[in-house]
């Protein structure tokens, strides 16, 4: 009818998921947070280092993209941030790696000004290692 131009209409839509029903709207994806971690992580330390090398860097996503795989299948990881569930599956992934594991959260806290809590995400990663061990998917 024209009562209402696209960017009203798409503002009230906005309006009642986020504000009315509490919808947390966002576009960042779980894989987006994964390669996220993984580029991170291949960037020059000031020593010259790497925390993680080329090679590295395809093992880890690969066993990451398996945590993940599980965990979307899992219906308690429903109330995990994109991030958490990124970064548990990169540190779980990376711990056969030399600090690896450290060396991304100092990153991730760095670049973002994030802090992510400890205990949430030891929660997070022990669920996840705890699925994996499962014999459903000892197979892999």
């Amino acid at each position: 009818n024209g009562l209402f131009t696209k960017e009203q209409f798409c503002e009230m839509e906005y309006n009642i998921l986020h504000r009315g029903l509490g919808w947390r709207l966002n576009s960042v994806q779980v894989i987006d947070w994964v390669d996220l971690c993984l580029e991170l992580s291949m960037l020059l330390q000031l020593d010259g280092s790497r925390c993680l090398t080329k090679e590295g860097y395809s093992d880890i996503r690969e066993t990451v993209m398996v945590q993940l795989e599980y965990a979307v299948e899992d219906a308690s990881f429903l109330g995990c941030a994109p991030s958490h569930l990124a970064v548990a599956a990169f540190l779980n992934a990376a711990e056969g790696y030399s600090d690896s594991g450290d060396c991304i959260l100092d990153c991730i806290e760095e670049v973002f000004g994030l802090s992510l809590d400890e205990s949430e995400m030891d929660n997070v990663r022990y669920m996840m290692r705890s699925q994996m061990d499962e014999p459903d998917y000892t197979g892999i």
